[in-house]
């Protein structure tokens, strides 16, 4: 009898967990309520002397597919939180010396599958604006042999919804995921293309170099990918892109996930609740500017002392899964959305 006691109740903690199979299945169709931490671990950064440290964090995106329901910041210098022109949210902190206390910021973040952005909702002049993406970056050229590679790529293909499935198709066939050595990580289209692999940035790098140099609108997502378990450490981060169309407006694709998990047809048009999207852009100049570069992009902290680049930043990353208690914020009965309210101007 006491064997099967024990049986039972080890059966009903584990209908009560979590598991990483539901999660999964569940990914594509419900929200997900992610506790999400940042932290910026000041003391670790030994051997910096500054008169003046400026800091610069991200801050995670509020969209049609992402709520930021909860917001608190703990850090050691006031700060403000500045908007770019790509949309993007930049916590600001500066002051003598460095920090003796870490930032840290905590999130309540509802994520959505997403299936990108209607047409009805993108305005002109704006960071929708998809005349903002159809420029060369630095690491993404759209001569040469990005060029090339698109002109062979789109023969036989005669609309853009053509092309643009056809280059999705290259890069996830074309590329490996893989980051032995060195190059790789960069998001530089002409060595993704060259070397046929590498990690997110640079498979999305290049799928976007082929859509713009056909002169179709294509932009730069990076966050942080969520793993299948309960809660945990966040050991690294994660891209995608999305394309413009005409009728449709932006529509999402992951080619490294596609590559991965060998579900091409599943990351085009359509992303799963797994990820947690903080900045969007390439060659980023922050607010207030920085004295540096601009970014090749934006995902983990970014400082100058006495108007010079630090090298890195110690930075940590954890998130727990949450239970959803209530009606999930997209779809609030007053028509209206979940908003980070509880955020401070300043701290402490």
């Amino acid at each position: 009898m006491a064997k099967w006691i024990v049986s039972l109740g080890v059966v009903f903690v584990c209908l009560l967990l979590p598991s990483a199979a539901s999660a999964a299945e569940d990914a594509w169709t419900q929200p997900a309520r992610y506790g999400f931490e940042y932290r910026v671990d000041f003391p670790a950064l030994t051997g910096v002397e500054a008169d003046h440290l400026r800091v610069w964090i991200p801050y995670p995106a509020q969209t049609d597919h992402q709520k930021v329901l909860s917001a608190d910041i703990d850090s050691p210098w006031p700060y403000k939180i500045h908007t770019d022109g790509f949309g993007n949210r930049v916590v600001y902190l500066e002051g003598r010396g460095v920090p003796n206390k870490p930032l840290v910021m905590r999130f309540t973040v509802e994520r959505w599958p997403s299936d990108g952005v209607r047409l009805n909702e993108i305005r002109a002049d704006t960071p929708l604006d998809p005349k903002r993406y159809l420029h060369a970056d630095k690491l993404i050229p759209l001569g040469g042999l990005i060029k090339q590679v698109a002109e062979q790529q789109s023969r036989g293909h005669k609309t853009e919804a053509e092309k643009i499935r056809a280059f999705y198709d290259y890069v996830v066939k074309t590329m490996r995921y893989n980051k032995d050595g060195t190059g790789w990580g960069r998001g530089d289209a002409v060595w993704a293309c060259t070397n046929k692999r590498g990690n997110c940035t640079d498979f999305h790098s290049l799928f976007i170099g082929m859509a713009r140099s056909e002169n179709i609108p294509a932009r730069f997502f990076i966050g942080f990918p969520i793993p299948d378990a309960a809660s945990g450490e966040i050991p690294g981060y994660h891209c995608w892109a999305e394309y413009y169309d005409r009728t449709r407006g932006w529509v999402p694709i992951d080619a490294s996930e596609a590559n991965k998990s060998g579900q091409t047809d599943a990351y085009f048009g359509r992303l799963p609740n797994d990820r947690i999207q903080l900045t969007n852009g390439r060659d980023l100049t922050l607010v207030p500017p920085q004295q540096g570069a601009p970014l090749n992009y934006f995902i983990f902290p970014y400082a100058e002392a006495d108007g010079k680049p630090l090298a890195k930043i110690p930075a940590r990353f954890h998130f727990e899964r949450l239970p959803i208690t209530s009606a999930p914020e997209r779809f609030r009965s007053d028509g209206s959305v979940g908003s980070d309210r509880s955020v401070r101007e300043g701290g402490g």
